[in-house]
């Protein structure tokens, strides 16, 4: 199917326009069936298109306990009430670890006492 290209006209210049195969197909709201194409590697790509999405699968998953263990360690802080820090946080030691909660912002950090680095 051909495009047909047709002048506008905008603020007094005009330029060249192709309507787009959507304004040209018979008014069918409808998706055109995906082509059967692929690269000539596909073998290649099959078995790290699986590894990558049970990767994604794994993280969705972790991801959702990370979440929910927040909520747990926000509401048990919310509820035993220690003091805060004068920015803000609430800071403290359990079990060789440091644990930081921003309650405004809904922050929780936990690490390792020995690291320098930080986790969310």
């Amino acid at each position: 199917m051909k495009e047909r290209q047709f002048v506008t006209e905008w603020k007094g210049k005009k330029s060249m326009a192709r309507k787009s195969r959507k304004s040209v197909d018979s008014g069918s709201n409808e998706q055109m069936e995906l082509i059967e194409v692929g690269p000539e590697n596909l073998r290649d790509i099959k078995p790290i298109a699986r590894r990558y999405k049970a990767a994604m699968e794994a993280r969705m998953e972790a991801l959702a306990e990370e979440s929910e263990a927040k909520q747990q360690i926000l509401a048990m802080v919310k509820e035993a009430k220690l003091s805060r820090l004068q920015d803000g946080t609430i800071r403290f030691r359990c079990d060789g670890m440091v644990i930081t909660v921003t309650p405004r912002d809904e922050l929780v950090k936990v690490k390792d006492e020995n690291t320098t680095e930080e986790g969310d």
